[in-house]
């Protein structure tokens, strides 16, 4: 099948079957609609990472072997049978008034993203680069079925990170096709479902009953941050989604006495950690609130504590009890976290405080000499990778360059309140902020001075947001100074940064050099007018690295071969090119080879064919009618002093004309 049919087929399939079946068992709970929109899908998801586990496990000694089509499609048909059998309730739901508007929303941000993803043709910004190739050859582990020895970017064993979001990426890569063009599509999906558990929290934030969706589709869309987690192809974005949820659903919990609330938001967090493990400290905060301050109050606590010890561990157990059994030990010490302390040979205390400090103070403030890294002859790439750095790495500008500091200022004034009003939910919010904060950054195991909030701080930025998004209509100046910061975050951070990795080599301009010998020396060819940084070029021939190295073993011996010294250190570079070619069968089971010996992206497929000024064009349009449609909403709703003055006004006349009669 074409990549056109595959990807609508996928599209379709994420939509039919991370829904139907959670709605089918929750639509009768007696919960708020946008409550039974998340928690169908957050259940939606762990029950299809179950079924995938299963099936992966029942073929455990068939290492090798691509996991069967059969057991998924029939999969999927069930999802089908239980959104039929749940029509009339299903139809009744998406007309509801905030479900259709949050649907909208985030309907709108999938068509804005997948046009950003159609500019991208090389991963690249700042120090990154990796992550992208790793999550897709764990994806590959799981479809193919690799051997239990394979290493993950050349330095990984399996259980550095959780499965679930590769579990699920199987699971819809086996009814379509192993390209990376859909493993993309998959994860901007699965990572933009942020979207709506936010949603959930904008009335806990706000204080308001029907919040407007508007402000936090503008805030997403022109956010950095958020759109790099949906367009980079890793985990981090799902792992906020199941983190946000759980906090929504514990709030609620909390405030109602419920039960069944909060073992799903317990639920929710053990499925992050699957995830991700950067949900560990929002698990353990909720944890300790729970243990040392609501457990005692609860009507029915020990029936309560009962549930979720047994539903999370047993969610949880699907994972480690496994890796245990076939890693060992290497299991629990493997992780990230654990390995970078380990090799760490100073102070970590001190790595920690230093951390924290640089992850909140920007980068340009401290010292701007550490943006000496990002040195390259691009000009553009260079503007790019310090806006990069500065949004992506700083904790405040990550939520705006505007919007961080104005989140600030907020929770200071909510924290300052000394109404008695919402006292404890005040007093959960700044311990949750604080404590996450902390730990989030010393779970990180390097000591990196450009900043670590991207590591674990996710569900604290885009919880800022959500709180940004409650406030934006209340004061007009303070709502035109946000708009025009979002339009510099949007112009620095999103178009600028689609349009650097959207730069291939292509006739006349070279972005990325190929191998040269010269001077005695075998290495890529010194940077020409137009290269961008070297972490940019590490990007690069990751997704062309067998095709590269097939290359380079024909062409650089046939250049040179009446060259003495080319034959006295080409054994040597041979070795180490044949090396980064045989991981294609080691570590990729063969999938470079089968694909043409390149990672073909989804860019590649539209501005790799059309050029990039269709989909730029395009986006510019949607940021210009999502901009133009806010300016009009705001016209139209007054601003709190004076929405406040109008009421009161209102109430003095009743008044007056109750104390006539």
């Amino acid at each position: 099948m074409s990549f056109v049919v595959q990807s609508a087929l996928l599209l379709g399939l994420l939509i039919v079957c991370c829904f139907a079946p959670g709605f089918f068992f929750v639509r009768r709970l007696r919960l708020s609609p946008i409550e039974k929109l998340c928690a169908s899908i957050g259940l939606s998801l762990i029950l299809l990472y179950l079924d995938t586990w299963i099936v992966y496990l029942a073929a455990a000694g068939s290492s090798g072997t691509r996991m069967p089509r059969a057991p998924f499609a029939l999969s999927s048909a069930a999802c089908v049978v239980l959104g039929v059998l749940a029509w009339k309730d299903l139809f009744r739901f998406v007309r509801l008034f905030r479900v259709k508007r949050a649907l909208l929303g985030y309907g709108f941000l999938l068509l804005w993203t997948l046009v950003i993803l159609a500019m991208i043709r090389v991963y690249s910004g700042g120090p990154w680069s990796g992550d992208w190739q790793e999550h897709f050859q764990r994806t590959l582990f799981f479809l193919q079925r690799l051997p239990a020895t394979t290493m993950f970017a050349g330095v990984y064993q399996l259980p550095a990170r959780p499965p679930l979001m590769n579990v699920l990426a199987a699971y819809f890569l086996a009814q379509t096709q192993d390209r990376f063009e859909l493993f993309q599509i998959l994860f901007t999906f699965l990572n933009l479902l942020i979207f709506l558990p936010c949603c959930l929290l904008l009335p806990a934030l706000g204080g308001v009953r029907r919040p407007r969706i508007l402000p936090l589709v503008l805030l997403f869309a022109l956010n950095p941050v958020v759109m790099q987690n949906a367009t980079y192809s890793w985990t981090r974005g799902l792992t906020a989604f199941f983190v946000v949820l759980g906090i929504a659903f514990y709030l609620r919990a909390w405030r109602k006495n419920d039960g069944l609330r909060m073992v799903a938001a317990f639920v929710s967090l053990a499925a992050g950690i699957l995830v991700h493990y950067s949900a560990g400290p929002y698990v353990l905060f909720l944890t300790f609130h729970y243990l040392l301050w609501v457990f005692w109050r609860r009507p029915h606590k020990w029936k309560e504590l009962a549930a979720i010890g047994t539903t999370s561990t047993v969610l949880l157990a699907t994972w480690f009890a496994w890796a245990v059994v076939v890693y060992g030990e290497a299991a629990l010490l493997s992780n990230t976290t654990i390995t970078s302390t380990q090799r760490y040979q100073g102070s970590n205390i001190a790595k920690v405080a230093a951390n924290l400090f640089d992850s909140i103070v920007p980068v340009l403030v401290r010292d701007r000499s550490l943006m000496n890294t990002f040195e390259q002859p691009n000009s553009i790439g260079r503007v790019r990778d310090v806006a990069f750095v500065s949004y992506q790495m700083n904790l405040v500008f990550a939520m705006g360059i505007i919007g961080g500091p104005v989140v600030l200022w907020l929770l200071f004034r909510r924290v300052r309140r000394r109404s008695p009003r919402h006292r404890l939910e005040r007093l959960f919010w700044l311990a949750l902020v604080l404590f996450s904060t902390v730990i989030g950054v010393a779970v990180v195991g390097e000591r990196d001075p450009l900043g670590v909030a991207h590591g674990t701080l996710l569900p604290l930025e885009v919880t800022g947001l959500t709180l940004l998004a409650t406030v934006i209509y209340r004061r007009r100046r303070l709502t035109n100074l946000i708009l025009a910061g979002c339009v510099v975050d949007f112009s620095l951070g999103v178009f600028l940064h689609a349009h650097v990795q959207n730069l291939e080599n292509a006739a006349g301009k070279t972005y990325f050099s190929q191998l040269e010998y010269s001077n005695g020396i075998i290495q890529h060819a010194k940077p020409g007018p137009y290269s961008l940084s070297e972490v940019a070029w590490t990007n690069w021939f990751a997704k062309h690295q067998r095709a590269l190295c097939d290359e380079w073993l024909i062409d650089l011996p046939e250049r040179h071969k009446s060259d003495a010294g080319f034959q006295i250190v080409w054994p040597a570079a041979q070795a180490e090119i044949v090396r980064l070619k045989n991981q294609d069968e080691l570590e990729w089971g063969g999938w470079y080879s089968r694909h043409g010996g390149v990672i073909s992206h989804f860019g590649d497929h539209i501005t790799g064919t059309i050029g990039e000024s269709v989909p730029a064009t395009i986006l510019l349009a949607l940021a210009t009618g999502l901009v133009v449609t806010f300016i009009r909403q705001t016209g139209t709703v007054r601003p709190l002093r004076l929405a406040k003055a109008a009421q009161s006004a209102q109430v003095r006349r009743k008044r007056g004309k109750a104390m006539s009669r």
